[in-house]
């Protein structure tokens, strides 16, 4: 019997460990800003005034929107780089939406930043040049072609026979 050996290239494992550096970044950027908030003395104010003060207000809303935003694309970052490891073709497919949900997380922050965040996001210009360079990588010859499928040989003779 012979063994089925899949071989994997080397941008297909360096893809695999970007997508979980890309994921550990933005949940990290995500956990900084709810690290930021003081949850106790919002837990205080709660009891004791039953309101938050406005400044409080604003740290706590943008640690949620921030957390929200990019909590989702930094999952799906973990199961694309799931999918480059075990080499399923949705890996690929996944990284890409990774990619597009986190640019368009960035351009929403970006463009609504004064009514969301009260500050300027000034973490989101790395982020959005790594989800570019990172696409321009997925769509690299030899990332295609592990994930490309060969059709069969009695499919090619029925495409040249024109079924």
């Amino acid at each position: 019997m012979a063994k089925v050996v899949t071989a994997r290239s080397w941008p297909v494992r360096a893809n695999g460990l970007l997508l979980v550096l890309q994921a550990s970044g933005l949940g990290g950027i995500g956990a900084y800003n709810v690290y930021r908030v003081d949850w106790q003395e919002v837990q205080q104010q709660v009891e004791l005034e039953a309101t938050l003060s406005p400044e409080l207000t604003e740290a706590v809303e943008q640690a949620i929107v921030i957390a929200l935003i990019l909590g989702l694309p930094a999952i799906l970052a973990v199961l694309a780089a799931l999918g480059f490891f075990l080499l399923f073709r949705v890996g690929w497919l996944l990284a890409m939406i990774v990619q597009a949900l986190t640019l368009l997380a960035c351009l929403l922050l970006y463009t609504e930043w004064e009514t969301i965040l009260y500050r300027e996001p000034v973490f989101i210009y790395p982020v959005m040049l790594y989800c570019i360079v990172m696409t321009l990588y997925l769509n690299s010859s030899d990332v295609r072609a592990a994930f490309h499928v060969k059709p069969r040989a009695g499919a090619r003779r029925r495409a040249a026979r024109g079924f």
